[in-house]
């Protein structure tokens, strides 16, 4: 039996073809017991393929594959040598076995991509584009961690081959590889020695069958194991699912690197033979090492991460001496209610008291105070705010002064904000003066603490004409038939394309049926929808009770701004606390308005009080 461990997705961002899903699904085909998700660099999938896995029963294995730089030095910061085949830095594959080595996972992504874990208020971006965690760092982060090395890139590159465009391999000469590989022994020798001191019996040396110059590789593996005591496990590297994959595999890494399919090269794209391989495949390439296949299944044993998805996480409200969550928010409630309804009628009192023990009963009451704080922080510094949507029928949203709808006055229902049988937690969103937005987020930065406070990440994905286009100038198709092909595309999915094409009489003349625009349009719609890279979310922000690159990785989004790398569903499945702070512009023209009449009208005696508090039917 086997199981994959090394596996990339279109997660990787333009490296791989197979969505996470996909995976999972070819693993249950293939009856294998676990699978992994090691994608470049990021955790961005994981907390969807896990749940996809569990659906299935088939065990999740929460991985990355990520830059760890390697020299004498373990405290030296390794930076990335760009296009020097000497790069000092080797891809780990790095495995969750239980929930504190997802943290680990997590704070080393987060190393990767901005240097450090203590995060500061508008802290200068440093490490934009990134570095290799260092072996320092990877010691200090590497409890409930398992980690996959192969040989470092120099002596690995001189056993194997190079491909050209078309995967096809030209194999160097056998007495310059062996010189190249002997030279290397030591150094390489010392690098799995410092991994052993950091990892112990969690390291594996990672072994791949994946071009014929790949044999003088794995006896040299099997060398470096026997010196150490380190076992060998086999993986194939999975980029794509299907053998026929592999020019999805190239396009996607030709649109990546800026180049052509006639010319993107290792180590840009991997083998032909890099796909989702059966048991019985896998067993064909390590013929006479067995239990290099069986090392999968005993490190899918020691995996056994359980993510506690759907318990919310509330950070902890300070509250007057004496006082709960949930006293405190009845206390503002009736105070609010006294405010809002002369008198307090019976209704009143009946509907506040209903909807406050629901409250109690769902744990929500720090929810209301977190966003009562943000609109109060708002209403003292002048910033116009207040919650839009289904919050407006809550009472308690309207005695805490978060909304300006009486529910009562316009008959509506608090089950459509919040209804006890479903036991998540409500969505407040927050209308914020534009002009003035940033300024509230550096209050909740400043009162929370940058280390709990991040942007949510979101996800831009290929869709319809990009696609299209992209694919085409991969293919080297000149700009101006690009243009003028994709210009006359209708705005509808890839996946619907075709049929449109064929049915609109100003796209019927389209040479779809003609190479290349054939087989463009065939990657196009593999390609579609596949995440092309990390984005921001336009007001979602995430607020966490302990630091968050406890149960998220972060990284820097554009601009300079830290993101994480889930997106808001991962996020509400985590059970973080996700906050809609908009941005409106119709608040910042009113204030503008109001600001002005204020001014033309004082001269002559008069002025605009602040606003009535409004009052109920």
């Amino acid at each position: 039996m086997f199981v994959h461990l090394h596996c990339h997705s279109h997660y990787s961002f333009l490296r791989g073809v197979a969505s996470p899903e996909e995976i999972v699904a070819g693993a249950v085909e293939q009856d294998m017991p676990a699978v992994a998700l090691t994608d470049t660099n990021g955790l961005y999938a994981a907390v969807p393929f896990y749940q996809a896995a569990k659906k299935t029963g088939v065990k999740p294995i929460v991985g990355v594959a990520l830059d760890v730089g390697w020299s004498q030095d373990r405290r030296e910061i390794p930076r990335f040598a760009r296009n020097d085949g000497n790069k000092s830095s080797a891809t780990l594959v790095l495995l969750a076995t239980n929930m504190e080595g997802y943290s680990s996972l997590c704070q080393l992504v987060t190393l990767r991509h901005l240097g450090t874990t203590k995060l500061a208020q508008n802290a200068a971006a440093a490490e934009i584009d990134g570095r290799p965690v260092t072996l320092q760092e990877l010691a200090e982060h590497s409890r409930g961690v398992i980690a996959l090395c192969p040989l470092p890139a120099r002596s690995r590159d001189a056993s194997t081959t190079q491909a050209d465009a078309d995967g096809h391999a030209q194999e160097v000469s056998d007495t310059s590889r062996q010189s190249l590989v002997t030279s290397h022994q030591s150094p390489v020798t010392n690098h799995f020695s410092q991994l052993k001191e950091i990892f112990g019996d969690r390291l594996y040396i990672e072994v791949q069958h994946l071009s014929p110059g790949d044999g003088r590789v794995l006896r040299e593996a099997a060398r470096i194991g026997r010196e150490l005591g380190v076992p060998l496990v086999a993986t194939n590297n999975v980029h794509f699912l299907r053998p026929e994959e592999h020019l999805h595999h190239r396009a996607v890494n030709a649109i990546r690197t800026g180049g052509l399919l006639t010319t993107v090269a290792p180590p840009e794209i991997t083998s032909g033979e890099a796909w989702f391989k059966p048991a019985a495949e896998m067993q064909k390439c390590f013929p006479d090492h067995p239990g290099w296949l069986q090392a999968t299944l005993e490190i899918a044993d020691r995996c056994n991460l359980q993510l506690e998805l759907g318990k919310l996480i509330f950070p902890e409200f300070p509250v007057p001496d004496n006082e709960s969550a949930f006293s405190y928010l009845w206390k503002l409630s009736f105070a609010g209610a006294r405010k809002r309804y002369k008198p307090l009628r019976p209704e009143v009192l009946s509907r506040l008291t209903h909807e406050l023990e629901v409250i109690e009963k769902l744990h929500l009451a720090p929810y209301f105070l977190l966003v009562w704080d943000i609109v109060e922080e708002a209403r003292r510094r002048g910033i116009p705010a207040v919650a839009r949507g289904s919050a407006a029928s809550s009472i308690v949203t309207y005695c805490l002064g978060i909304s300006c709808v009486c529910p009562l006055r316009w008959g509506l229902y608090f089950e459509r904000f919040l209804n006890e049988q479903r036991g998540d937690c409500p969505d407040i969103d927050i209308d914020i003066c534009g002009a003035r937005r940033d300024e509230l987020l550096d209050y909740v930065y400043a009162h929370w603490g940058a280390e709990h406070v991040a942007m949510i990440g979101s996800f831009i994905t290929m869709h319809a004409r990009l696609a299209v286009r992209e694919v085409a100038k991969a293919f080297g198709v000149p700009p101006g038939e690009v243009d003028r092909f994709t210009k006359r595309l209708p705005h509808r999915p890839v996946r619907e394309i075709l049929s449109a094409i064929r049915g609109l009489p100003e796209c019927r003349d389209l040479p779809i049926d003609d190479e290349p625009w054939k087989t463009i349009l065939q990657v196009a719609l593999r390609l579609d929808d596949a995440p092309r890279h990390l984005g921001i979310h336009p007001c979602g922000t995430v607020i966490s009770a302990r630091p968050l690159t406890w149960l998220t990785p972060l990284e820097r989004a554009t601009k300079g701004i830290v993101v994480t790398q889930y997106d808001m569903n991962a996020i509400e499945a985590l059970g973080l606390i996700k906050m809609d702070l908009l941005g409106q512009r119709g608040f910042t023209t009113m204030s503008l308005a109001l600001d002005n009449i204020e001014r033309t009208l004082r001269p002559v005696g008069a002025g605009l009080g602040p606003p009535a508090v409004p009052k109920a039917a």
